[in-house]
């Protein structure tokens, strides 16, 4: 279901299904911000990755010595979550566990994404609840496809780049066949922008969020001034990714977990950055995406 929040500056079109944002349009400007899926382009969209970022080694994990299958970013994308409150400017959303979800992953929870609009800000919070009587161990992470370019007189790959408000000497991770290294290499060198052109051409870009100074983002454009603003204060890691070629999208992810380590033991609790709650524990995470 399809369910939308406005406010004097900005609406937002939000699905039910996988919480997912369709749209996201500037009402000063009538631009959308978010990519309209195609599958022409990618059978994807806009989602939450839960209980897993990324990919587990041969889509399986073992936990309390039992083997759970879970493909790429988990199955959150993949639910119909329910609508317990709403209004003008603000919509909360809400899974929880049921026998699907015991097939892949054996913890009892609670998951409310709530959507806010402030000002020309989109916020989105994500509260994790464990419902059990165990301790619960997940990863979270977001996989928004923000439209590019934003103005369709822009040259994706030579007009647009990746926007810090800092100057940065940063690495990003080094991905073999979707799985963790253990190495990284160097990128940025005391710069602040990173050119959409040939970025992509080994894969993600992947920054450990405590190697950065920055705490925001933007998608900009040498040759327009609108932008799309990303807040990722409180993540572990912030990633960037569209497919090779011509792409109308740019996937902006915060997020805290990654893919399983390509010498992993396959054990669930071996995964980086895992987050543990305890039970009755809830924790919120929460980014921003700031539209001009």
């Amino acid at each position: 279901m399809i369910c939308t929040i406005e406010n004097d500056h900005l609406a937002a079109e939000l699905n039910t299904q996988g919480a997912y944002i369709e749209r996201l349009i500037n009402k000063k400007t009538g631009k959308d911000h978010i990519w309209q899926y195609d599958p022409r382009y990618w059978p994807r969209r806009t989602s939450v990755c839960f209980p897993i970022m990324s990919i587990l080694k041969n889509d399986e994990t073992v936990i309390d010595g039992k083997t759970y299958r879970m493909e790429n970013h988990g199955f959150l994308r993949e639910m119909e979550l329910e609508i317990i409150s709403s209004g003008r400017e603000s919509v909360t959303m809400r899974a929880v566990s049921d026998e699907m979800t015991k097939k892949h992953y054996p913890y009892d929870f609670c998951f409310d994404v709530t959507f806010r609009l402030t000002d020309n800000r989109l916020i989105t919070e994500y509260e994790v609840t464990d419902t059990g009587q165990v301790p619960m161990h997940y990863c979270i992470g977001v996989h928004t496809t923000y439209k590019v370019p934003i103005d369709e007189n822009d040259d994706m790959q030579e007009d647009l780049y990746i926007q810090f408000p800092e100057r940065e000497k940063a690495g990003v991770h080094v991905v073999k066949d979707g799985l963790q290294t253990h190495a990284y290499r160097p990128l940025l060198n005391d710069e602040d922008r990173i050119p959409l052109k040939n970025a992509f051409e080994n894969g993600a870009l992947i920054f450990e969020t405590e190697d950065l100074k920055s705490r925001t983002v933007s998608i900009g454009s040498r040759r327009s001034e609108f932008r799309t603003m990303v807040d990722f204060s409180g993540w572990k890691q912030i990633a960037f990714w569209t497919k090779t070629g011509n792409m109308p999208f740019l996937c902006i992810e915060p997020m805290t977990g990654l893919a399983d380590y390509e010498d992993t033991d396959g054990q669930f609790l071996s995964k980086p950055d895992l987050i543990t709650l305890k039970p009755g524990e809830s924790r919120t995470h929460r980014y921003v995406i700031t539209i001009v």
